[in-house]
C-alpha cells in the first residue's frame, strides 16, 4: 500500500472533521451520521444498530472476519484555558500536528481504520479479490468504562446478521506498539450503615463515618499486600476514590457512609472472589463489633445512549491478554514486520472495550494505532500525521494478510 499525497490530505480533513464534532458519552449522534454518511459514499453495506453503533461491511465470501473498531464518544475538554493558543474543537493544525479532543483517544485511530477500510473497498473496485469479512465499527459508550456499544455489537447486531469475529484490532493508542491486553477494573461500592442522631448527643446514635474506619484502614493498608500480580500485566492495585456521607448536614450523624474503589486486577480473578474478600472483613469486624453493618456491590447504572436504547449496565473491565503465537495474531504481526514495522508487544495500563470482545467472549483482540496514550484526555491532545499515517498502512496489512488479498483483476 502506497499512501499517496491525496490519501494524506483526506485522511488530514476526515480526522479534522471527527474532531469538529463534539461527541461526550451519550452524545455521540452528530459523528456518527457522518461516519455512516461516509461509508454509505464509498458504497459498503452500512447500517447504525439499536445502541447507535455505526458499521459498514465488506464480504467477499467465505473465510475469517476481521473487524476494525474504535469508540465514537470523547470526554469532555475540561479547562478550555488549558488549550491555549489552540482549540478543543476547531481540528487546528501546527506543522505536522493535528490538535484537539479525541485526536489521539481515538478519532485519529477511527479516521486510520476507515481508510484501511476505504483501500479494501477501492481495490474491490478495480478487480482484487478476498476470502471473508471485514467489518468497520465505531461503538458508543466506551469512555463511559461500561462496554455497552460493544456489548450490543458482539452479543446483538453481528450475531443477529450471522457474523462472528475472528479478530478484532483496536485503535486505540498504543504508541506506535501492538497492546495484547490489560487489567481488570471494577468499581466497588461499600456502603456502611449507621442511625441518625443529633451530633450534640452523638452517643445516642450510631455514626456510619465511623463505621467505615476499619474497612478504610483494610484498603489502604492491608489489601494491597494481598493482590496478585502478573509477569506481563503488572501488579494489582485499590484505592479509594470518593466518599460520601449522608443526610451529610450539620449537626446530624450520618446513617450512611459510602466510599468508591477502583479495583484493578488480574486474569482468572473473578467479580465474586473481589466481592468475597470484602464480605469475609465485613464478618470480622462484625464478630467485634455487633453494631456494624455494611454491603459491597459493583457500581451499576441505568445507562440511555443518543437512539434512546436503555440497558443497565456494570462499571467494571474484566482483565484479558491475547496469545501473540495464536496464528491468526502471528499473521497479522508478520504483515507488520513485513512492511517494516516490527514492533514491541506491550498491555495497556488503561481498560478498553477489548474487556468485551477478548475478556467475555475470547475474540483474539490486539491494539494498534501511532496515536500516542499520553495525550489521552489531556489539554492540547494531538496526534502525529506522517505517525498515523503509518496505522492506515499498518491496519491494511494486518487486514490483507489475514484476509488473503490478492490485486488479480478482473
Amino acid at each position: 500500500m502506497i499512501i499517496s499525497d491525496s490519501m494524506k490530505k483526506a485522511y488530514v480533513e476526515y480526522l479534522r472533521e471527527l474532531i469538529r464534532r463534539p461527541s461526550e458519552t451519550a452524545k455521540e449522534g452528530e459523528i456518527a451520521l457522518f461516519i455512516f454518511e461516509s461509508l454509505k459514499r464509498l458504497g459498503v453495506e452500512t447500517y447504525i444498530d439499536i445502541a447507535g453503533n455505526v458499521v459498514g461491511e465488506l464480504n467477499c465470501g467465505d473465510g475469517p472476519t476481521v473487524l476494525l473498531n474504535g469508540h465514537l464518544d470523547a470526554v469532555n475538554e475540561g479547562n478550555l484555558d488549558a488549550w491555549a493558543p489552540y482549540t478543543p474543537f476547531g481540528g487546528d493544525m501546527d506543522g505536522d500536528l493535528i490538535i484537539g479532543r479525541g485526536a489521539s483517544d481515538i478519532k485519529s485511530g477511527i479516521a486510520a481504520q476507515f481508510f484501511a477500510f476505504k483501500y479494501f473497498k477501492d481495490a474491490l473496485d478495480n478487480g482484487a479479490r478476498f476470502n471473508g469479512t471485514l467489518i468497520f465499527s465505531a461503538v458508543v459508550h466506551e469512555e463511559a468504562a461500561e462496554m455497552l456499544g460493544m456489548q450490543v455489537l458482539i452479543e446483538k447486531t453481528l450475531p443477529e446478521r450471522g457474523r462472528s469475529v475472528d479478530l478484532c484490532i483496536l485503535c486505540e493508542p498504543s504508541s506506535g506498539k501492538v497492546a495484547l491486553g490489560h487489567r481488570g477494573k471494577i468499581e466497588l461500592v461499600v456502603t456502611a450503615y449507621g442511625k441518625t442522631a443529633h451530633s450534640s448527643q452523638p452517643r445516642q446514635g450510631i455514626n456510619a463515618l465511623q463505621k467505615m474506619i476499619p474497612v478504610m484502614r483494610y484498603v489502604f493498608e492491608d489489601l494491597p499486600g494481598l493482590l496478585k500480580s502478573d509477569p506481563v500485566l503488572g501488579e494489582s492495585s485499590v484505592t479509594i476514590t470518593d466518599c460520601v456521607v449522608k443526610p451529610g448536614a450539620q449537626s446530624i450523624l450520618p446513617d450512611i457512609c459510602e466510599i468508591s474503589l477502583d479495583r484493578r486486577y488480574m486474569p482468572g480473578e473473578t467479580t465474586e472472589e473481589l466481592l468475597l474478600q470484602f464480605n469475609e472483613l465485613f464478618d470480622k469486624i462484625k464478630a467485634e463489633d455487633p453494631e456494624f453493618r455494611a454491603d459491597v456491590r459493583p457500581r451499576a447504572y441505568d445507562e440511555i445512549t443518543y437512539t434512546g436504547y436503555k440497558q443497565r449496565v456494570n462499571k467494571y473491565h474484566p482483565a484479558w491478554t491475547t496469545d501473540p503465537d495464536l496464528p491468526i495474531v502471528k499473521t497479522a504481526l508478520d504483515a507488520l514486520a513485513s512492511i517494516g514495522q516490527k514492533l514491541e508487544c506491550v498491555y495497556w495500563k488503561f481498560g478498553t472495550d477489548g474487556s468485551m470482545t477478548a475478556g467475555l467472549h475470547n475474540i483474539p483482540t490486539i491494539g494498534y494505532s501511532h496515536a500516542e496514550e499520553r495525550w489521552a484526555h489531556q489539554p492540547k491532545e494531538q496526534v502525529s500525521v506522517t505517525e498515523m499515517l503509518k496505522t492506515i498502512k499498518g491496519t491494511a496489512a494486518m487486514a490483507a494478510a489475514i484476509l488473503g488479498l490478492t490485486n488479480t483483476r478482473r
